[in-house]
């Protein structure tokens, strides 16, 4: 059993500083415990009650029965590490602490205490600086959300979990406002113990969850979600995020053209879309997905079988479908039985194309009749029927769309509905009717039709292992030693002191060369003169080899020089990028892109969580701009990209086993014809400074 399941499920809540008056916030909890009926032991700490409405009090935290299953601390921030050891000390197995003045404030030391008690008891916390948790089917509310004053959300089977305590209040509210389901809450506030991961991993052991709601604006161990997203995918459960921080993100310059690409936003979009999540821009889209998964449930089959649209403008009709075509949401053609029931209902310019556009020659019964043939459409699941006070009585449709609705959901499909202008919606009980009866509503067509398809996009993902399954590499010891680990093809090469023993390495290998300075401390030798290319002769070679000692000494008079590298310079094929880098909070990761000098130029390039497997690899290069090269565009020859997978795989292992190598970088992978393979011309691997 999961060490949060005392968290979300207690059988019995202390409730440390307790207070009888329900106006301030240490009275709510117990107040919301008892007018939501939870059926669990509730036991208040105040030295200064007997008991509080009928409940019993306690002097202290010693005097409380042992082993309870949650303890809400509802005292301020110098109470909180005392009263979190007593517990500890009493058997609780979660606590909650609601109190700021931790690290967010600058008390980093005095939080550091609170996840010190817990590592050293195992006691496991929530926040501190949060609002608390609540499960609306067991009427457990260890919050003292606002909300609550109003009433619970009905239960569902969503997870929702937010960083912010206020949005999750916020969010609340829009719950009961949209009738959406929740399964539980947990704002994580500071997260001294228990993060974001450690609940996601709990909710994919919930059969009763299929959808996981993240607010998030950093991520603790974020190096687990990878492998969180595949076992969710695997338990038929999808989650979704709205990401904070867009524009605070970033990463200082870094050694290689792999930090220097890795702003950690762009490493969150790729490792986010590699992992199946659905990303959303806004409060907005997180509900409209909420509310999809709440009427539809998590996607069986293929997804959405067929979005049959029904509007009275053309004009929508074609917003509608661009919306649709983004996510590749099928908007089928209809069958010839219902083409031949809305032709006798329709005049005979009107088309009968999905979308259906009755402009206005329908009254209130005709566009009735049109939305029921179209939704007993053996290829439609999901009717989208745009309303608009401009051509409907809405009083006089309410009961017909309050009966098609409930009909929708009993033989599981489901009717949405949309207005032609987001003002011009139903009157609030009016939506709730309609809400009750099972449909879809959402302000815009447009909003329908991107839920539905990041609803039917999770559908569509590739179901990979739990985990990629590769072999561990033997771990090596210089930046040398994880070359030849890696086994990274390279081209034969000399690295001289000397330009007389450069000029007679040339000479045995063959012209053109490439000359190449060689020093720790320059990483873009293109920008320091510190390249040269296709030198067809010695007397070219010694001309750049004395250019290039003056460039270099002007561009970085104090840098190391090991010497001046030369090898054969190979013409053929197209140039990659390949780096592996550590993200500040997603571990380590592996860039993939189009190479050579104009590689940060075009940033044709995306990053995956590792480990990777060999068909993530593939994906990604499927995905780049470049992959048409790859693939052989125009008549060319296709290049090997199964050697270039195996050789990207090995180096992306071999990193992942040396966790002292912080950033390797190979610009280009030249990738060879179809059986030529896949050769590195210029490698570097950056030490951990530590």
């Amino acid at each position: 059993m999961s060490s949060l399941h005392s968290l979300l499920q207690p059988a019995s809540i202390a409730l440390v500083g307790a207070s009888p008056d329900a106006r301030k916030l240490a009275g709510r909890p117990l107040a919301y415990l008892l007018r939501y009926g939870f059926q669990g032991q509730v036991f208040a700490v105040n030295p200064k009650y007997p008991d509080i409405g009928g409940v019993p009090c306690f002097p202290s935290i010693s005097a409380l029965p042992r082993d309870i299953d949650l303890a809400l601390i509802l005292l301020p921030a110098h109470q909180v590490a005392d009263a979190l050891e007593q517990c500890a000390l009493q058997g609780v197995r979660c606590a909650i602490s609601i109190a700021g003045g931790f690290a967010e404030a600058g008390s980093a030391a005095e939080q550091q205490r609170l996840t010190d008690i817990c590592q050293t008891h195992g006691i496991r916390l929530i926040g501190p600086n949060c609002v608390g948790a609540l499960h609306p089917a067991l009427g457990m509310a260890a919050t003292f959300s606002s909300e609550l004053r109003n009433r619970m959300p009905r239960p569902g089977r969503m997870a929702l979990f937010t960083q912010s305590g206020a949005l999750g209040n916020a969010l609340l509210q829009s719950f009961n406002d949209l009738d959406i389901g929740l399964a539980y809450w947990v704002s994580s506030g500071n997260e001294a113990d228990v993060g974001l991961m450690d609940l996601v991993e709990h909710s994919i052991e919930d059969d009763n969850i299929n959808l996981i709601a993240l607010y998030i604006e950093g991520l603790k161990h974020g190096e687990r979600l990878s492998e969180l997203t595949r076992k969710a995918r695997l338990k038929n459960k999808a989650i979704v995020v709205l990401r904070a921080g867009k524009s605070q993100l970033g990463r200082a310059a870094a050694v290689s053209h792999t930090g220097k690409l890795a702003g950690a936003w762009k490493v969150w979009q790729d490792v986010s879309r590699q992992a199946g999540i659905i990303s959303v821009e806004t409060l907005d889209e997180l509900l409209d997905v909420a509310i999809v998964f709440d009427r539809l449930g998590f996607p069986g089959g293929s997804g959405t079988q067929g979005l049959g649209v029904l509007t009275v403008s053309g004009g929508m009709g074609v917003l509608i479908s661009d919306a649709a075509a983004e996510f590749q949401l099928p908007l089928p053609p209809f069958s010839g039985a219902t083409q031949a029931r809305l032709r006798g209902l329709l005049p005979a310019q009107m088309t009968v194309a999905n979308p259906v556009d009755t402009a206005l020659f329908t009254d209130e019964m005709g566009f009735a009749a049109c939305a029921e043939a179209v939704l007993e459409d053996p290829g439609i699941d999901v009717l989208l029927v745009v309303m608009t006070r401009l051509a409907h009585d809405y009083k006089a449709m309410l009961p017909w769309l309050a009966k098609q609705a409930n009909t929708a959901r009993k033989i599981g499909k489901c009717l949405a509905i949309s207005y032609l202008s987001s003002s011009d919606a139903f009157e609030r009980e009016d939506r709730s009717l309609l809400l009750e009866s099972g449909a879809l509503m959402l302000p815009t067509p447009d909003r329908v039709a991107r839920a539905l398809g990041h609803r039917h996009r999770v559908a569509q993902l590739p179901r990979y292992t739990a985990q990629p399954q590769v072999d561990t590499p033997q771990q090596s010891q210089t930046m040398q030693d994880f070359l030849r680990l890696a086994g990274v093809p390279q081209v034969p090469e000399g690295l001289f002191q000397d330009m007389g023993a450069a000029v007679k390495f040339a000479d045995t290998q063959g012209y053109p060369v490439v000359l190449k300075v060689s020093s720790p401390d320059i990483a873009h030798k293109t920008e320091a003169g510190g390249v040269a290319l296709n030198l067809k002769d010695a007397d070219s070679l010694r001309a750049s080899w004395l250019q290039m000692e003056q460039s270099v000494a002007t561009y970085a008079p104090l840098a190391r020089i090991d010497g001046y590298a030369v090898q054969p310079m190979v013409l053929d094929g197209f140039e990659l990028i390949v780096g592996c880098s550590v993200d500040p909070e997603l571990g380590r990761v592996l860039m993939v892109g189009a190479g050579g000098i104009y590689a940060e130029v075009f940033d044709d390039v995306c990053f995956l969580a590792l480990p990777t497997s060999a068909p993530e690899i593939r994906a990604v290069l499927a995905g780049l701009r470049c992959a048409p090269i790859l693939a052989g565009a125009r008549g060319q020859p296709a290049l090997d990209i199964e050697a270039a997978t195996q050789a990207i795989l090995r180096l992306a292992s071999q990193f992942v086993a040396d966790e002292w190598v912080r950033e390797v970088d190979i610009n280009p992978l030249r990738v060879r014809m179809n059986g030529r393979g896949a050769i590195a011309l210029d490698t570097l691997v950056v030490p951990d400074k530590n």
